[in-house]
């Protein structure tokens, strides 16, 4: 148990995961990155998947240390079925993006798991104003996914489709809701790709000049 917390601990204080998405279910399909041209898959380990539901506030830290100490010996079926879900998601999305007919099977698999929804709302004060909290008591492992698979309906239900983006960086996987006030957001994240882009952009400008100076 200690060693779980240890792992969930630091993957929380070194920000491993990219949280750009502007909708759950978005965040959870970009927890499989690329990195160095290389793909890679945030959710490591069980700890790894409690880390994340930390990290996007459907866990607290009680909740985190209890689900870690009790869950251990079912862990890794848990973490098979969080990354199968990821997969129709990303799929749904994909298809949505392309244009495609969404596949029957991805929108059983996300009933079956809103019917595991299990809890209440709940308003908190912050320092920032108010929020949105939902609570669970978590005694069922598929409990975890309900509010991703709801997130995901709320999207595909009362979001606007064509706001439904891909990073525009070739060697980028993430996805987000552009949520920006014209629609114009291009990148996961300014200063990720965004910065990169416009160097590179910055680069082969120069060179030309220094070509046709030649």
């Amino acid at each position: 148990m200690l060693e779980n917390l240890k792992i969930m601990s630091q993957t929380l204080e070194t920000f491993k995961f990219i949280l750009v998405g502007s909708n759950l279910s978005l965040d959870f399909v970009n927890t499989k990155i690329v990195a160095d041209d290389t793909p890679k898959d945030l959710f490591e380990n069980f700890a790894d998947l409690i880390a994340w539901l930390v990290a996007v506030n459907l866990l607290e830290q009680k909740q985190a240390e209890n689900l870690l100490a009790n869950w251990t010996d079912k862990g890794q079926q848990i973490l098979r079925e969080a990354i199968n879900f990821r997969t129709i998601l990303h799929e749904l999305f994909t298809e949505i993006m392309a244009g495609k007919a969404v596949k029957k099977s991805a929108v059983k698999a996300v009933n079956e798991m809103l019917q595991n929804q299990n809890g209440y709302a709940e308003l908190r004060q912050t320092s920032n104003g108010f929020e949105k909290y939902f609570r669970t008591d978590y005694q069922a492992p598929r409990q975890l996914f309900a509010p991703i698979a709801a997130s995901a309906t709320d999207l595909l239900c009362y979001g606007n489709l064509d706001l439904l983006k891909k990073c525009e960086s070739e060697n980028c996987v993430l996805y987000f809701y552009d949520t920006t006030k014209n629609h114009s957001r291009r990148w996961c994240a300014m200063a990720h790709c965004g910065n990169r882009a416009k160097a590179n952009a910055f680069y082969k400008r120069k060179k030309a000049q220094i070509k046709a100076q030649v």
